[in-house]
């Protein structure tokens, strides 16, 4: 139980900590240089697209049994997240996708690691 909170708790930190970083640095740089804001806004979603794939994979490695269960509650809990802190600018594609790869990469490792 405590390894697995522990893993819930690093796959979040993997996800936020480099995410606001990256968008510190985005940041200043539009302050210095003048970039369109459709410019920054989809370096920002490719950006958290990759982080969230990259802790996705590390969140299912990590995890070994009842994966599939973990990664809907980690995407619900992403869900909530996303949606509480973005209420005033909804984007829902954005809001269920996210959460969505989580299940998929689950799903997939699910299947790889049954057929193996």
């Amino acid at each position: 139980m405590k390894k697995t909170i522990r893993t819930y708790i690093y796959t979040i930190l993997l996800f936020l900590i480099p995410f606001v970083f990256i968008s510190f640095i985005l940041a200043i740089l539009s302050y210095f240089m003048q970039l369109n804001s459709l410019t920054m806004n989809i370096i920002i979603q490719t950006i958290s697209y990759v982080l969230l794939v990259i802790s996705a994979l590390y969140f299912t490695s990590k995890i070994k049994n009842g994966r599939l269960k973990h990664c809907f509650v980690l995407g619900l809990i992403y869900f909530l997240i996303s949606l509480f802190m973005h209420l005033g600018n909804i984007h829902i594609i954005h809001l269920l996708l996210k959460p969505l790869i989580f299940i998929f990469i689950g799903l997939y490792k699910e299947l790889r690691d049954r057929s193996i």
